[in-house]
């Protein structure tokens, strides 16, 4: 689960925007608030909804959390990714700072090791007026296994010091000398088969399912991709065909099949109808809902983060509280998984506890800024934040005109 992230110099973001996650003791005790597996004392929702004007910096704090996170875990492979994926804010004043992203979440050293909060810092260095040859100039890897933090690695540009429970030294060692300037450690460590940055890559990287990967909202290729994760999944395909019937009346189930050209084709079964409905003849929110599926389906399976940009496109609003209730299931969401994302449709508002409700706002020509509705001063826990949003009490709000 993660509990915290600090934003500083990110695309709309400028001065460090820092949010925590952490159920305040006096909120009470609902089932949308999860003891975690690292703190038993601390509670986090298991939702958390970022809302406001559209270009007010929602999907950047998304795309913080897949950025830092996907660096982490994969940037070995990157191809000028890094020049993409972290950019200044645009004033000249910030071009020569460095982006700084520090992320807090639930992690381990190995299967048999108990569950502690960890802390990811990244720094990326810019040149002024220069959008590319971006580098690492900090990062760092901490864990807190009695309640205060250690380093199990520290970077300060190429210079890398390992906590004695990373299992390198810090005289020389050749893997240290392949860590290049625009990767990270632990992916390039991972790459040559170091057994702890392999387990902790695969723990993070492979626990968060998102649809914000660099400045891009992925949708995914419905017609092969996809279709081939739901053929080679038959239990994420199943649970699928449970719900739909939620979401379109008279929808029996989807069938994939195999073409003559080798792809796959996906055939949707409705009630009354003598042949099936080809996937691309669906509504836009049918396909949405059996896009963004897998990803929640398998963070609720396995435990994790799902990071959704923009959910309520093309979902009637009364299907999103019944995608939460997922979430807030302790049958159905047995290992903690969360459940992260942006929307604008203001009735969601009314789904979701103060505590798991977070705004950003940019006025004109300023930077982004982020706070949580609990953060504002003699909010009660009202019994519709709608309400008191749409009349403009929360901040938030576009300016028409």
């Amino acid at each position: 689960m993660l509990y915290k992230i600090m934003i500083e110099n990110f695309f709309s973001i400028a001065d460090c925007q820092e949010l925590s996650f952490e159920v305040p003791a006096n909120a009470p005790p609902l089932a949308c608030f999860r003891p975690t597996v690292s703190r038993e004392n601390t509670r986090l929702p298991v939702v958390i909804g970022f809302f406001g004007a559209n270009a007010s910096g929602k999907s950047t704090i998304l795309r913080a959390i897949s950025s830092a996170v996907i660096f982490m875990c994969h940037s070995f492979d990157w191809q000028n990714q890094i020049n993409v994926s972290f950019q200044p804010y645009r004033r000249k004043d910030w071009w020569g700072l460095p982006t700084k992203i520090t992320i807090e979440f639930d992690a381990r050293l190995n299967p048999e090791a108990a569950w502690t909060v960890f802390r990811y810092e990244l720094h990326i260095a810019h040149t002024a007026g220069d959008y590319g040859n971006k580098t690492v100039n900090y990062e760092a890897l901490s864990y807190a296994p009695q309640g205060r933090f250690k380093f199990l690695f520290k970077r300060e540009n190429q210079d890398i010091h390992f906590g004695p429970e990373f299992g390198i030294t810090n005289k020389h060692d050749p893997r240290k000398e392949s860590v290049r300037s625009d990767a990270s450690v632990i992916s390039t460590l991972a790459k040559l088969n170091h057994a702890l940055s392999l387990y902790l890559s695969q723990i993070i990287g492979g626990r968060l399912q998102t649809n914000v990967i660099g400045v891009n909202t992925v949708r995914q290729n419905l017609h092969q991709e996809m279709l081939s994760n739901y053929a080679n999944n038959q239990d994420c395909l199943e649970q699928l065909n449970q719900e739909l019937g939620r979401l379109d009346l008279g929808l029996e189930k989807m069938v994939i099949e195999p073409t003559n050209q080798g792809n796959r084709i996906a055939k949707l079964h409705h009630e009354g109808l003598d042949s099936p409905i080809l996937l691309p003849e669906e509504s836009s929110g049918t396909q949405r809902f059996i896009e963004i599926f897998p990803r929640l389906h398998y963070v609720l399976g396995n435990g994790g983060i799902a990071i959704m940009d923009e959910i309520d496109t093309d979902l009637h609003s009364e299907l999103l509280p019944q995608l939460f209730s997922w979430f807030i299931s302790s049958q159905r969401n047995p290992y903690g998984a969360q459940l992260l994302f942006t929307a604008h449709n203001p009735t969601l508002l009314d789904e979701l506890q103060k505590e798991e409700v977070f705004f950003t706002e940019k006025p004109s020509g300023n930077a982004t800024l982020a706070y949580g509705a609990r953060d504002i001063k003699g909010l009660r826990r009202e019994p519709s934040l709608m309400k008191k949003y749409l009349a403009g009490e929360l901040g938030a709000l576009p300016h028409i005109g």
